[in-house]
């Protein structure tokens, strides 16, 4: 399989940041756990939402939604970190 054109190309950044960084922020900024955070769903909620725009725009030859998909997604695991930094940082 060639990867050159963007359609082919895997994405496994999100996965990895949604997992490790509650443990590894944590110990960034010297705590030993990260809290339990209700708003720690808006991101995963708007993961969700731009990978299924992602993907109908790919399915459908939608370039601009394939387009705004990404960016969607690159905010949502900024948004993630934040959220995550704010709730520890507040805790301390």
């Amino acid at each position: 399989m060639s990867l050159d054109k963007p359609s082919e190309r895997p994405n496994t950044c999100e996965t990895p940041s949604f997992g490790h960084a509650p443990i590894i922020l944590p110990a960034i900024l010297g705590r030993t756990t990260s809290p339990y955070q209700p708003a720690l769903y808006v991101p995963l909620l708007l993961l969700h939402a731009s990978l299924l725009l992602r993907v109908v725009g790919d399915l459908q030859g939608w370039w601009s939604g394939r387009q705004w998909g990404g960016l969607l997604n690159a905010l949502a695991v900024l948004l993630f970190l934040l959220t995550l930094a704010r709730g520890l940082l507040r805790r301390r």
